[in-house]
């Protein structure tokens, strides 16, 4: 049984995950969103140097807190990340990640056992800042990096990977008009003020993502899921939502929510002609803008789930400059009436 709370992690535990002889472990802060992040300093037994084989400050990412308990579905993307690095992370070069030193999961819970990148001198990104656009375009090329090495995946190649990331935004879907009405929360575009219109647009650009654009995406590429090492290049964390869909999901969920509004309508095709070079580099397909542009508009919903994630899944600081951006995004390239008006099909995606 894997441990579910902060006390149960302990120095017998942490032998067994590590193989090594654990003498103590000692607890140097939590951070506690989605997922719990525990970051602890490890001393062994034999109390040898540090050569760099074994870690001494580590950060134990799972579900620590009563989260799962209020939403039941938060275990599976627990799960999930303990697989992306478990099957997948290891087949892709070039893209940064954490060292993973252990990761598994059970009925209950899914944890990673990672390096503590913070004690390495490596800072992480924080939704309420904008970026530059010269680290904007470096984390697009971390993105091909994964869409390039999984471009065309099917549910087959990844039989593990069921369709959990749609289920759990039609979750929150549930609740959104609730949660747009409560106070603190912004005021929105007319498109996006009706659940039942948001949630039918929700199904239909599910149904109707692009295959041509198939591959395996993180899912969730906010600026709070990255990180930047001490050369200032960045990378992405936080790799619970991963799924088989669109690739303009990730890029345009990113560029939207990395952008000062501004910066993004000046600088977007640049960007999105740079990812472009980035992915017929990597032998992915060769596009051109125009031809990505439906799919990229169409994408921008991915930002919804900062509108309508509860205050007790992200704090109202976080949550108010994203929802400005993606607001204004979805404003300018008219996202909801474009999904309402193409062709229904099944895209298989």
């Amino acid at each position: 049984m894997l441990p579910l709370s902060p006390e149960e992690v302990t120095a017998e535990w942490m032998s067994n995950t590590l193989g090594q002889k654990v003498k103590t472990v000692e607890y140097t802060g939590a951070i506690h969103t989605t997922a719990s992040k525990l970051f602890v300093t490890v001393k062994y037994e034999d109390e040898k140097e540090d050569d760099g084989s074994r870690p001494a400050k580590l950060c134990i990412k799972g579900g620590f807190t009563d989260m799962a308990e209020r939403f039941p579905w938060i275990i599976l993307i627990y799960q999930r990340e303990v697989e992306f690095f478990n099957r997948i992370a290891p087949t892709l070069k070039g893209l940064e990640l954490p060292k993973c030193w252990w990761a598994s999961s059970d009925a209950k819970q899914g944890i990673v056992v990672m390096d503590d990148l913070n004690a390495q001198g490596f800072t992480f990104g924080d939704p309420q800042f904008e970026w530059s656009i010269e680290k904007v375009l470096a984390s697009v090329e971390q993105l091909a990096v994964l869409h390039a090495g999984t471009w065309g995946v099917r549910a087959e190649d990844y039989p593990w990977l069921t369709a959990d990331y749609e289920h759990a935004i039609l979750s929150l879907a549930d609740t959104y008009e609730q949660t747009i009405n409560s106070p603190g929360r912004p005021q929105l575009i007319e498109s996006l003020t009706d659940q039942s219109r948001v949630i039918g647009a929700l199904k239909k650009h599910f149904r109707c993502r692009d295959p041509r654009f198939r591959c395996l995406l993180h899912g969730d590429t906010h600026t709070g899921n990255t990180f930047i090492n001490p050369s200032g290049s960045p990378g992405f964390l936080d790799w619970q939502m991963i799924h088989i869909g669109s690739a303009f999901h990730d890029v345009a969920y990113f560029v939207t929510g990395a952008l000062s509004v501004d910066n993004r309508r000046k600088h977007e095709g640049r960007i999105i002609d740079h990812y472009l070079t980035c992915l017929g580099n990597l032998r992915a397909p060769n596009f051109s803008r125009d031809e990505v542009m439906v799919e990229y508009r169409k994408s921008l919903l991915a930002g919804i789930g900062w509108i309508m994630a509860p205050d007790s899944m992200q704090s109202m600081e976080r949550t108010l400059p994203m929802i400005g951006r993606y607001v204004a995004a979805m404003d300018d390239h008219k996202t909801i009436e474009l999904i309402e008006s193409v062709p229904d099909t099944k895209s298989g995606s």
